[in-house]
């Protein structure tokens, strides 16, 4: 399997003054073209130091991409530091040059002359025009390890990623094994409870199994290497199985699915028509709640005739909320109120979670779901 690393540059991201997206979708995008993404680096606007984090990432790994540092400006240094990682000279293309011209004519603007430092690349690279953009891509290929370099402008990246650079990594590498994942969400059980249960599944290495806690809920991630999809499927499906024997009474969803999605389908399917919500000191449930309620009355209005309507929309679910003390967040209230069968339960969590606010919707979610799972 081709392995592959990741470089993000920017002082930005060092100093936390952006989340890094664009490490997520390559790290996503490599793994489902068969790539083996073992490294993510991120380095500031030091030319010095990103040519030396580019010439240890080619020594190591058959794929790098980087993203970041393609722009005009002195603090834009990705060009000159993979001319000096990879021991050549940097050179003026012309035809880039006109590629600016023309992207800025587009664009309604002139360029300035520190524009044409983008047209300046390394000299064995290939450049790559940037159709959404002004900053050209350009890949090299040194010591049989093929370089990337992206824009770190997400759309941009995005685009040339999809246009231009899977396309020739497809040309350049063979992959022998294709990697699938699926993400098993659980609610209402810690994640040292969950690895008490399939702990001895994390031990395994093809399938891999691993746990990624959230506030109130954690999340079990299976993944499979094998030549194609379906084999890798068929390693990921007795474990799935093993899991939902296990702890299936927590699971409310697979991969894309939302607490507010497995929600919504259990209050369908059970006959609520209507939900409501009392919090005490929790001002942000009710903007968060309404989400869920607006998807309630939509799916009825669009699945339901009138008739139906009316008849599901008897059975209220009622949800009280309540803090003793925010600031401290030491204990959570969570009351489940059925107004057709008159059935009521309590719950109470003792807890200081630094995310508060995604903890409680996640824990107030959880249980709802729990509760109109378990009750008929």
């Amino acid at each position: 399997m081709a392995t592959a690393e990741i470089i993000t540059i920017g002082t930005e991201l060092l100093l936390g003054a952006i989340a890094d997206t664009n490490a997520q979708y390559l790290a996503k995008t490599l793994n489902k073209e068969g790539f083996d993404v073992f490294r993510v680096t991120t380095v500031g606007d030091n030319g010095t130091r990103i040519a030396q984090v580019i010439k240890e990432a080619l020594q190591r790994s058959d794929l790098v991409i980087t993203t970041g540092g393609l722009g005009p400006t002195i603090d834009d240094p990705t060009r000159e530091a993979v001319a000096q990682a990879c021991g050549v000279q940097l050179v003026f293309r012309k035809d880039l040059w006109k590629q600016i011209e023309q992207r800025f004519r587009e664009f309604g603007r002139t360029p300035t002359e520190n524009n044409k430092r983008q047209a300046y690349l390394p000299e064995t690279a290939t450049g790559i025009e940037n159709n959404v953009g002004t900053a050209p891509a350009f890949y090299i290929t040194h010591n049989s390890s093929l370089l990337c370099c992206l824009p770190g402008v997400p759309s941009e990246m995005h685009f040339l990623m999809e246009n231009e650079i899977i396309p020739l990594i497809k040309r350049s590498f063979r992959t022998e094994a294709v990697l699938i994942t699926t993400v098993v969400h659980t609610i209402g059980i810690g994640e040292s409870q969950i690895d008490q249960l399939i702990g001895h599944l994390e031990k395994l290495e093809n399938p891999t199994v691993g746990l990624a806690a959230h506030a109130g809920s954690v999340d079990i991630r299976i993944s499979a290497k094998a030549k194609d999809r379906q084999t890798a499927a068929e390693l990921i499906s007795p474990i799935l199985e093993e899991i939902n024997n296990l702890i299936g009474q927590s699971v409310f969803g697979y991969d894309n699915t939302t607490l507010v999605d497995a929600v919504y389908e259990g209050l369908v399917q059970k006959g609520f028509g209507q939900v409501s919500f009392n919090e005490q000191n929790l001002p942000f449930l009710s903007s968060f709640f309404m989400d869920l309620i607006m998807k309630i009355h939509t799916g009825y209005a669009e699945n339901n005739s009138k008739n139906q309507y009316n008849k599901i929309e008897q059975r209220v679910l009622t949800i009280n909320t309540a803090v003793k003390d925010v600031k401290k967040a030491k204990e959570l209230t969570v009351t489940v109120e059925d107004e057709k069968t008159k059935t009521t339960e309590s719950y109470k969590f003792l807890n200081s979670p630094d995310d508060f606010e995604e903890w409680v919707i996640n824990r107030t979610m959880g249980l709802i779901f729990k509760h109109i799972n378990q009750k008929g």
